[in-house]
C-alpha cells in the first residue's frame, strides 16, 4: 500500500484504539453516529435580508440560507481539523483540502433529473464569496451541459452488468492501495469532506442518509426547510417558537472521537446563529489569533 494520495496523507499520532477502529468496524454504515441538531434562525434570516439590501442584491443573486451554512462549515472545518479525514483501506487519511459536495436538482419537478456537484473552500472565505462560487455552480449545475461525473456514469451504465461490477470492484481495490488516479478523484463528489443534501429547497423536512461505501465522505447532512420550531430559551425551561431549521447528520465515528464532533458541530451552530461573524474573509491576523486561544 502506498502512504501518499491525491485527496490525503497518513494520519501518524492516533492512539492504539483510534487505529484499530477502521478493522473492529470496516465499514462505514456500521461505524456511523446520527445527529440532529435544531438551529435558531432569529439572527440569520434578518442578517441575510439585510446583507443583501446592503450590498444590492436582486433576489436571482441573493445570499440564501443554505450558502451562510456552506460558509460556516467550511470555516468549521479549518478550525477543527479532525472533522476533515477518512477511512480507506484500514487506514486513517487527512485530507489535503475542505471540499464541499451538494445534490440539485436540475429542474424542480417530479422527472427532473439530478446531478451532484463538489466545491473547494479555504475556509477563510465570506459568506458573499461563497454565495457567488456557489450560484455559479448551481448554475452550470442546472445548464443542459452534463458534468463530468453524468458523463462518465453515462458511458458506465452502458456496460453489461457484470463488467460494471468487476469495474467498481477494481476501483474500490486501487482506491484501498492508494493507486487510483487523481483524475478519477478530484472531480468525484462522492470523494469530500462532507455531502449536503438539502431538501428543505424543495420543501422537505429533513432526514437521515447513509453514508456511501464508495467514495471517502464521512460526513453527511440533510438540511429540512425552515418552520416554526420551539426553543428553550433560559434556565427555567421557557419555550418559545421561533423560525428554525433542522439539520441530520451521519457521521463516521471511526475518524475522531464523539466530544471533538459535538464541540465542532456546535460551532457550527455558534456561527450560524451569529452569522455577523462570517461576513468577512477571515484573514491571516485573524487566523493566527484565533489559533493563539
Amino acid at each position: 500500500m502506498l502512504i501518499s494520495r491525491p485527496d490525503g496523507f497518513l494520519v501518524d499520532n492516533l492512539s492504539p484504539m483510534r487505529r484499530m477502529m477502521p478493522y473492529i468496524l470496516p465499514s462505514r454504515n456500521e461505524s456511523c453516529v446520527y445527529f440532529e441538531q435544531k438551529l435558531d434562525l432569529r439572527e440569520a434570516l434578518p442578517y441575510l435580508h439585510e446583507l443583501n439590501t446592503r450590498q444590492g442584491r436582486s433576489r436571482a443573486d441573493e445570499v440564501n440560507l443554505f450558502h451562510l451554512i456552506l460558509a460556516a462549515a467550511a470555516r468549521v472545518f479549518r478550525e477543527r481539523p479532525e472533522l476533515n479525514r477518512f477511512v480507506s483501506g484500514g487506514k486513517i487519511y487527512q485530507r489535503r483540502h475542505i471540499e464541499l459536495s451538494f445534490a440539485l436538482k436540475k429542474e424542480r419537478s417530479d422527472k427532473g433529473a439530478l446531478t451532484t456537484t463538489k466545491l473547494r473552500f479555504s475556509g477563510e472565505d465570506s459568506v458573499s464569496d461563497v454565495a457567488d462560487r456557489t450560484r455559479s455552480a448551481v448554475t452550470q449545475g442546472r445548464s443542459n451541459k452534463p458534468s463530468q461525473a453524468d458523463h462518465e456514469l453515462a458511458i458506465l451504465t452502458r456496460l453489461p452488468g457484470p463488467l460494471l461490477r468487476l469495474i467498481l470492484w477494481l476501483q474500490r481495490g486501487l482506491d484501498a492501495w492508494n493507486l487510483l488516479p487523481s483524475a478519477l478523484i478530484v472531480p468525484d463528489p462522492l470523494y469530500a469532506s462532507l455531502f449536503f443534501a438539502n431538501l428543505g429547497s424543495i420543501g422537505l423536512d429533513s432526514a437521515y442518509h447513509h453514508l456511501f461505501e464508495y467514495g471517502s465522505v464521512s460526513f453527511f447532512a440533510v438540511l429540512g426547510r425552515i418552520a416554526q420550531l420551539p426553543f428553550v430559551i433560559d434556565t427555567e425551561g421557557t419555550i418559545e417558537t421561533r423560525p428554525g431549521i433542522s439539520i441530520k447528520y451521519t457521521f463516521d465515528e471511526r475518524i475522531t472521537d464523539g466530544f471533538y464532533c459535538a464541540r465542532s458541530l456546535d460551532l457550527l451552530k455558534d456561527y450560524i446563529e451569529h452569522p455577523v461573524r462570517l461576513e468577512a474573509a477571515l484573514t491571516r491576523t485573524q487566523d493566527v489569533a484565533h489559533s493563539a486561544q
